[in-house]
């Protein structure tokens, strides 16, 4: 019997706080959300966010230990899109799926339903570009290419963006 005033272990606690949180379905999400980067790809990384996987019920037969109760279940993946890439990503969505399903081992992915949500997209970080220093001889070049501009201006701002672009590409201009 224990007393109501003694202090308990956070272990005695922990599972029946997290029990709804990580249940078997959801270590499948928390696993996804770990690796989306990897899985979507950067490109298609930092336009969505997945907000939630949907399992649906089955509708069949209620005998228990037939094999075609055994198959695990297939969810639908609930992401969020920024609204002006959620055109571009419908007409990706099998091959996002079908990177889900080859990620999990099994196809747990049946659907992906895209929600247009700029307001959880606003609180995603954006990573900076990778860039490198440019060489001497990279500077040389872009000054070359644009020191026949008259307007000064224009030609700072095209000195910029040749450094820009040289810089993320790693290719010479």
């Amino acid at each position: 019997m224990t007393t109501p005033n003694r202090p308990r272990p956070v272990a005695d606690l922990v599972p029946a706080l997290t029990k709804d949180a990580f249940g078997r379905k959801n270590m499948l999400f928390g696993k996804m959300l770990a690796e989306w980067e990897y899985i979507a790809g950067p490109d298609i990384a930092a336009q969505t966010t997945p907000l939630e996987l949907r399992y649906s019920r089955s509708g069949g037969s209620k005998k228990a230990d037939t094999k075609a109760d055994k198959t695990p279940p297939k969810a639908v993946l609930v992401l969020a899109v920024q609204p002006a890439f959620a055109l571009e990503l419908s007409y990706q969505k099998d091959l996002l799926a079908e990177r889900l399903n080859v990620f999990f081992g099994y196809a747990a992915i049946k659907d992906i339903k895209i929600v247009q949500h700029s307001g959880v997209m606003d609180n995603k970080k954006v990573k900076a570009p990778l860039t490198r220093p440019l060489t001497v001889q990279e500077q040389q070049k872009i000054d070359g290419l644009v020191g026949s501009i008259q307007e000064n201006d224009l030609q700072t701002a095209l000195k910029n963006l040749g450094k820009a672009i040289v810089s993320r590409l790693g290719k010479q201009p």
